[in-house]
């Protein structure tokens, strides 16, 4: 079976010598190219490399391969770094170049394939003689450890576009880990930073050895909580780090502290313990034990005028005789204040489980993950990225400082602004090398456990992986718990175990391990597997998702199965409908695009796909798209002759109109919607039919004729239904409310319609929705401010958390509604500007007329008249002539503002204008308005006995209406 590594290539082909001339005998060269093939294979596996082939005088070598570690790219830079040294010497010359990238390989074999490959032999080739060019990927990956310089991007044969690349200059000396300035800040860590210091503190007060060991996964924190320490004591440091490869790599912490001090003999004059340390340097033989006695000394000779705190990094690969030596230190050194610190990872109790046993004189500090808030601080630190981006990175991340530094820093270099963070190369190499450490039969779980997703279920994975191996799932689950990279989890699925990935880029980097043609099987069998476990209840959704991924793999090796498509598309249709019922547009949106991907440019089938998706992103404000996407689903339906998504697609163009186009648009869209019916009717098109007697409802209310808006509405719930058609249902009783909010339905009718609403679709999260919605208006016109104000507030908040921005912005009509009643023209004006705002971005036209009326009046009472006067002037602009509440609303402003300056004639000739404009209409609570911004303009005009009959006019539409508030405040004026 094959298997899909992120690795370094290596290129190295011998372009010259400095030693051999033309003439040179032929058993010379033999003996002289044999020796420079072994030091080349000798280099190139010292750092870990596999050797693939020679072929003449070059060689190829791959660094991750039989298994990646987490520093390849590094190993490689090095290798190359060294042969070019090695053949000078030899009097030869060599180019070599290195690239890194994915590749695939089969299990047991060195043979890989890839992009990766082809670019790493071609940056070979563009090499000049003793230059070694790297691949952008590989420079990512060695960037702290070697100075590079870009060259011009290179035209590699086989390459569309130039690919960057970068000469090595030289190999940065290492910078010891702990004795660094501190450039982040210290977040969090503070009771695992006092357990530290605690710790100094014993050793220095008894003068014994304190060994303290601090764990936790790759980027947890480790070094920065020990570099906090040594920032912060009194004391001396030394510090060693153990190394995952190479030769000597026993001793060599111990060889990094020694060579930290200047002369040996200068702090130790103990000859003999002198010696012993000698011998771990190489200079010399003796026992582990006498390496061991001969550092004791050492630590204690130097721990007699200030506390020793001697670091030793990454204890999970040290050697046994290193741990050996550390745990004698511990138990034998004395009268010396000396505190051994270690930091490593959770395999170092794999290998040596008494570890953490519990010793008087030994400290285990487990980290654990940042809590949110001091993750956010971190990426606050570190700034630079909007909102969204550090939202995500937040949950990305989960509490890791190394990956919120990391994707932090890829998302800047990468400029993705606000979208999902992606793993950076760092990050991949380091997870990768973890699954890649695992046993092949757990590595097979954790892979199999990635197709479902962060959660799973230990019955999927026994589902997925060989009958053969399927009794051994559950304890592979339990090591892998041990070895923290997945954790249990409440299972989702009946009967069955579930589990959680310890984190989504371990997930993430398992998932990239599988090859594209076992992932197309494995998401199938997923698919059957939940279909068959959940006995028809499995989420279509999920099922649709695993199915869309085994064709989308399929496909992309050249083996598309279009019966496969079409399961999957119909799936994910049905979990669109369901999103658009429980009103979650961005998910309907989304599952929509998903299904349309799955079907070809030349299928039937994507015009009523294309009709639903233009009705979701209508609901998501995305007006522009949705004009396309409507346009595109009917020219498909003209073309196979499917009458029924063209009127769906010409029904929706229609209700765009009303909002982008607003002029004339309700008399075009009263003929549409009329064509739509007369076409449908002899067919039985339920749903085209309940679309166009919405529109028509749509219109009516643009016009502010309530009752007839009101009987459209009937006719489209009666066709809604009987099309069965639950989603439009629900939409048509979230659109019905206007008549009973400001039209001629008295208040006490609009509290029975809201109990017959829900007693007839009250399990539909939405129609409680619309209950909230009628009873804020309905509170609002009795003076019962606080409750209509929480009532409207969790209606509209929904509409933006499940994606639905038209409606949200529409729902800032309901707010001023409350605000106008209770006077609260500071607040309606903060509504109001965000919703003109947005409107502005989606170019809409016939809404954001009225929020300009509206805004106006809130400025006007506010007392800022040139304001109020610029938004009365864009409301006329904007608003259709037909729109008579827009066409009312600006004028009886525009009249207050005229009276405010002393222009009484024009006043009250602008505010007849607007009452005769109401008059027109049957909303009561506009008729009423009108009647009172008259009244006011006649009284500031001295006109007394004319101002008290438009009032009384006023009075009787909102007494009619049951509005107690309009009562009271004519009242009010009555007796002024």
């Amino acid at each position: 079976m094959a298997v899909r590594k992120t690795v370094t290539v290596l290129f190295c082909d011998l372009v010259g010598s400095t030693a051999l001339g033309d003439d040179a005998d032929p058993e010379v060269i033999q003996e002289r190219m044999t020796g420079y093939h072994a030091e080349l294979r000798r280099i190139l596996e010292r750092h870990g490399g596999t050797v693939e082939k020679f072929v003449g005088d070059a060689a190829m070598a791959v660094f991750g391969i039989p298994e990646v570690h987490e520093d390849d790219a590094l190993r490689a830079v090095r290798a190359a770094a060294e042969i070019q040294e090695r053949v000078g010497e030899l009097g030869l010359e060599v180019r070599i170049g290195l690239n890194s990238g994915e590749v695939v390989a089969g299990v047991g074999e060195t043979l890989v394939t890839g992009d990766a490959v082809n670019v790493a032999a071609r940056l070979e080739q563009a090499a000049t003689a003793g230059e070694t060019l790297i691949g952008e990927g590989t420079e990512r990956l060695v960037r702290p450890a070697a100075r590079t310089e870009a060259v011009e991007p290179l035209e590699l044969k086989g390459k569309a576009t130039p690919v960057p690349a970068f000469r090595l200059v030289e190999l940065l000396p290492d910078i010891p880990a702990f004795t660094r300035a501190i450039d982040a800040p210290f977040v969090g860590r503070e009771q695992e930073l006092q357990a530290l210091e605690e710790a100094l503190g014993r050793a220095t007060i008894e003068r014994q050895p304190q060994l303290v060991t601090v764990v936790g996964p790759p980027g947890i924190g480790k070094s920065r909580l020990i570099r906090e320490l040594v920032q912060r004591a009194e004391a001396r440091v030394l510090v060693g780090r153990c190394l995952s490869y190479g030769e000597g790599i026993t001793y060599w912490p111990l060889i990094e502290i020694a060579q930290e001090l200047d002369r040996l003999e200068a702090v130790l004059d103990d000859e003999l313990a002198r010696a012993r340390i000698g011998a771990a340097l190489g200079d010399g033989s003796a026992s582990g034990e006498e390496i061991a006695w001969g550092f004791r000394k050492l630590f204690e000779a130097l721990a007699q005028e200030l506390p020793l705190i001697v670091v030793l990094d990454d204890i999970h690969w040290a050697e046994p005789t290193l741990l050996d030596l550390i745990e004698y230190l511990a138990a034998f050194a004395s009268d010396a204040p000396i505190l051994l610190l270690c930091s490593g990872r959770p395999d170092l109790f794999e290998r040596r489980a008494a570890w953490a046993t519990p010793k008087p004189n030994a400290t285990l500090v487990a980290l654990e993950p940042l809590a949110q808030g001091q993750v956010e601080t971190l990426i606050e630190d570190l700034g630079g990225l909007p909102a969204e981006a550090k939202r995500r990175i937040t949950e990305a991340a989960e509490g890791n400082p190394l990956f919120v530094e990391q994707l932090v820093a890829h998302q800047a270099d990468s400029g993705n602004g606000n979208g999902a963070p992606q793993i950076p190369p760092t990050l991949q190499a380091l997870l990768a090398a973890r699954i890649d450490r695992l046993e092949p039969d757990e590595r097979a779980v954790i892979e199999r456990a990635s197709v479902e997703g962060r959660l799973f279920h230990r019955g999927s994975v026994q589902e997925l992986m060989p009958v053969e191996a399927r009794n051994e799932v559950g304890s592979h689950l339990l090591t892998l718990v041990r070895k923290e990279f997945i954790r249990p989890d409440r299972a989702t699925v009946p009967g069955d175990d579930g589990f959680r990935f310890g984190h989504i880029l371990i997930r993430d980097a398992a998932y990239d391990s599988i090859p594209k043609r076992l992932r197309a099987e494995l998401h199938e069998r997923f698919a059957r597997w939940l279909e068959s476990t959940l006995d028809g209840e499995a989420p279509d959704e999920i099922v649709g998702f695993h199915l869309a991924e085994a064709y989308r793999y399929g496909a992309e090796l050249g083996a598309p199965d279009a019966e496969l498509g079409q399961r999957a598309a119909g799936r994910l249709t049905a979990a669109a409908e369901a999103a658009r019922l429980r009103k979650d547009v961005a998910a309907a949106a989304r599952l929509f695009e998903r299904a349309l991907e799955l079907r070809s440019d030349d299928d039937v089938g994507r015009g009523t796909l294309l009709a639903g998706l233009g009705d979701v992103l209508f609901d998501r404000a995305d007006l522009g798209r949705a004009q396309e996407v409507y346009e595109e689903a009917g020219l498909i339906a003209e073309a196979a002759g499917d009458p029924h998504v063209e009127w769906l697609a010409r029904v929706g163009l229609a209700n765009i109109r009303l909002l982008t186009d607003p002029e004339g648009a309700a008399e075009s869209c009263f003929q549409e919607a009329r064509a739509a019916i007369a076409a449908s009717e002899g067919r039985a098109d339920h749903e085209v039919l309940a679309r166009a007697w919405n529109v028509i409802g749509t219109a009516h209310n643009v016009q502010a004729r309530g009752e007839a808006h009101l009987q459209a509405v009937r006719n489209a719930r009666r066709h809604a239904r009987q099309a069965g058609d639950r989603a439009l249902e629900v939409d048509l009783i979230l659109g019905s409310a206007p008549p009973f909010v400001f039209g001629p339905v008295p208040v006490d009718e609009g509290f029975r319609y809201v109990d017959d609403v829900l007693a007839e679709v009250g399990d539909i999260p939405a129609a409680l929705l619309f209950a909230k919605h009628v009873l804020g208006h309905m509170h609002a016109r009795l003076g019962d401010f606080e409750k209509a104000y929480t009532e409207i507030d969790e209606f509209r908040v929904q509409f933006r958390e499940l994606g639905q921005e038209m409606l949200y912005l529409r729902t800032t009509a309901c707010v001023w509604d409350v605000c106008w009643h209770a006077e609260g023209w500071a607040e309606g004006e903060r509504f109001l500007r965000e919703s003109d705002r947005l409107l502005e971005q989606q170019g809409e036209k016939g809404f954001r007329s009225a929020v300009a009326h509206f805004l106006a009046e809130a400025l006007y009472q506010q007392g800022r008249l040139d304001e109020s006067q610029t938004y009365c002037e864009l409301s006329r602009e904007l608003g259709a002539s037909d729109d008579r509440v827009t066409q009312s609303s600006w004028r009886a402003v525009r009249a207050k503002i005229h009276a405010a300056q002393g222009e009484f004639d024009e006043a009250e000739a602008v505010a007849r204008e607007a009452v005769e404009i109401a008059s027109m209409t049957d909303h009561l609570d506009l008729r009423g308005q009108m009647s009172l911004d008259l009244a006011d303009v006649l009284r500031a005009a001295g006109r007394h006995e004319d101002a008290r009959r438009a009032a009384e006019d006023a009075l009787a539409n909102f007494d009619r209406k049951g509005n107690l508030v309009g009562v009271e405040r004519v009242r009010r004026f009555l007796e002024r």
